[in-house]
């Protein structure tokens, strides 16, 4: 995980982007601690309590960091202050914008099960005493990478998660269960490449799916008539297509036929269009463009009656809201609920928006709205007179075809004997036709699927190549990344050795239990009676884990939060060297408060935030 940026909004806030080392340095009581909390606390970590301006004065809102996790995902996490069982997850995108449609709101259990995938180390149960079990927890994870001021350095690990998970801090099973997730031979090579696969398994299974559906659909009960039975038997697309161009070229030619009937038959009909339905026919053409006419304009009256209305609305909203807010004595703000600055009641100015009164405002848009009013009537009055015209040309009009209708009856009844061949063979072209039509369209249907299908399985075969080839990748990473866990302890012990030695300015034998305890010269840490060593070998212990991942891929958390770790009992000369060492490695974030009193240790590049008792990290 790399973190970006860290942002508290409220009365009182901060924002503050990250680099590769950050030192933040302040006097006592300016935020040091309350910052490195911040950062658990946005992380899904418990925390008791924090300085007054958060816990009780409610000067903050909530806390956002943005981080990079090992998926490659970038996130912005943000919860509530002080306290909150919810944290907002929004995703961001390469212009560092949020993507809203994707976020969720999750419990803390959630955010951990998803910080713990995303991150390579999944989730698992981790059984301790009793049989008892434990669910592991991301916050377990920065137990391993932190260094606060209210854990005992002989504990080595941060007792993380607050009061209320004090008995899961003090198990020796869940410690030495966090140091394994740490030593793990996964790397971020591997978990992308697992994330990927794992995408690509869901791709591939919801395309199986679908092809399923299309190849039940393809032969589904509107194909099963036994009149498309043998369309049901042609799977070749090309016999299909062959079978298709057939039909089309058969009703083409039907066409030509059928055209040529209907023509003899029209010539034989022409009898019809004597003097009398020509001029029917004219009538006709005259009452349809009257009609339309007619239809312009109540389409017209209409648009105007509606922004009439619309009008009339907006002046009885302005009238009812002067009535209403006039009578309501607002002193205070309804948005903001600060108290507003309103004028006492004067006949020349607005006590509100502070313009100039004119009294004769209201008789005017009273005025003005009665006459929209008439207008609106008179204009619905002229709408119904039209509507009545339409309806009246209509009834004309469809008496005018019924004579035109019982004409055509009366000539086709007397042709009938004669014309009776010609139209039993339209007829008869008409029904081939429409059986072909019906062929055809089926045909195009299935043909659909078919090749619906067929597009499916060549995705499908494409993803199950990316699925082989994804695997052939990961498993030759997992052998190129493989060490056995006695060569990764060995090359741990061997870093913490040194660089304990280095720090400690002492040349000691250091070595780790079974569970991953510090033996200093064959003692027990908790045994230890020097305070300045249990100091410096807690330190230690955290810095080897985390210069261990550049030598060898295990899978640490890629930063390190360290309180203030100048402790008392470690004298100037120690702590030097410890900040030399923590600078020595290449890659990981280093984020580390301390006191403003040591600012010459420091290296001035990395100093990223100074607190002084009139500059303290909220402002």
């Amino acid at each position: 995980m790399i973190l970006k940026k860290i942002v508290v909004k409220g009365e009182k806030g901060l924002s503050l982007n990250f680099g590769k080392i950050n030192y933040i340095l302040g006097e006592n009581a300016t935020g040091k601690t309350t910052f490195i909390k911040l950062v658990l606390y946005a992380l899904g970590t418990n925390i008791d309590s924090f300085i007054d301006e958060i816990d009780k004065e409610n000067m903050t809102e909530q806390v956002e960091l943005d981080v990079e996790l090992k998926s490659g995902s970038v996130y912005r996490f943000i919860r509530k202050l002080p306290r909150s069982e919810t944290i907002l997850v929004v995703p961001l995108n390469e212009l560092n914008e949020m993507i809203e449609e994707n976020v969720q709101i999750m419990n803390l259990e959630e955010f951990s099960d998803m910080l713990l995938i995303e991150e390579g180390y999944g989730t698992q149960e981790i059984p301790y005493g009793n049989n008892h079990k434990a669910n592991m927890r991301y916050y377990f994870m920065l137990r391993a990478v932190t260094a606060d001021q209210d854990t005992p350095a002989y504990k080595i690990l941060a007792d993380l998660g607050g009061s209320i998970r004090n008995y899961i801090n003090n198990q020796m099973l869940i410690k030495k269960a966090i140091v394994e997730a740490l030593l793990g031979k996964e790397n971020t090579e591997v978990q992308k490449a697992r994330l990927k696969l794992q995408k690509l398994f869901k791709e591939r299974s919801s395309l199986l799916s679908k092809i399923q559906i299309m190849g039940e659909v393809s032969s589904s009960n509107i194909f099963s008539k036994e009149e498309f039975s043998e369309i049901l038997k042609l799977r070749n697309k090309s016999k299909i297509v062959e079978k298709i161009e057939e039909i089309k070229n058969e009703k083409n030619r039907l066409s030509v036929e059928q055209s040529k009937y209907i023509s003899k038959l029209e010539t034989s009909n022409s009898k019809l269009d004597d003097k009398v339905s020509l001029e029917l026919a004219r009538k006709i053409a005259k009452i349809r463009q009257n009609i339309n006419e007619l239809i312009l304009q109540r389409d017209d009256i209409t648009s105007v009656s509606q922004t009439i209305s619309a009008e009339i609305e907006k002046l009885k909203k302005m009238i009812v809201a002067r009535q209403v807010i006039t009578l309501i004595p607002v002193e205070v703000c309804p948005v903001c609920l600060q108290k507003m600055n309103v004028l006492e009641s004067s006949d020349e100015h607005c006590s509100y928006c502070k313009n100039q009164i004119n009294n004769n405002d209201l008789e005017r848009i009273s005025q003005y709205k009665r006459m929209l009013e008439e207008s609106l009537y008179e204009a619905n009055k002229v709408r119904i007179e039209l509507l009545n015209q339409i309806k009246e040309e209509e009834k004309n009009k469809k008496s005018t075809e019924n004579r035109i209708e019982k004409m055509k009856e009366k000539f086709i009844n007397e042709q009938k004997e004669k014309n009776t061949p010609i139209e039993n063979l339209i007829i008869s072209i008409k029904q081939r036709a429409e059986r072909l039509t019906k062929d055809e369209q089926m045909l195009e249907v299935h043909l659909g699927y078919l090749n619906a299908v067929d597009e499916l399985k060549l995705e499908k075969n494409k993803l199950e190549f990316e699925i082989n080839t994804l695997k052939d990748e990961l498993e030759q990473l997992e052998k190129n990344i493989y060490y056995s866990d006695v060569d990764k302890l060995e090359l741990w012990e061997e870093i913490f050795c040194e660089e304990l030695n280095y720090v400690f300015g002492t040349e000691m034998d250091v070595t780790l239990d079974s569970e991953y305890t510090p033996i200093i010269d064959e003692v027990n840490i908790r045994n230890i009676s020097s305070a300045s060593l249990k100091v410096a070998t807690r330190l230690s212990y955290i810095t080897s884990l985390f210069h261990l991942h550049e030598k060898t891929n295990i899978n640490h958390l890629g930063f390190i939060l360290l309180d203030s770790p100048k402790d008392k009992d470690l004298d100037i000369d120690k702590y030097g060297r410890f900040l030399k060492n923590l600078e020595k490695g290449d890659t990981g974030q280093v984020i580390l408060t301390g006191s403003i009193l040591e600012m010459d240790l420091y290296n001035k590049d990395h100093i990223i935030m100074t607190l002084l008792s009139d500059r303290k990290l909220l402002q």
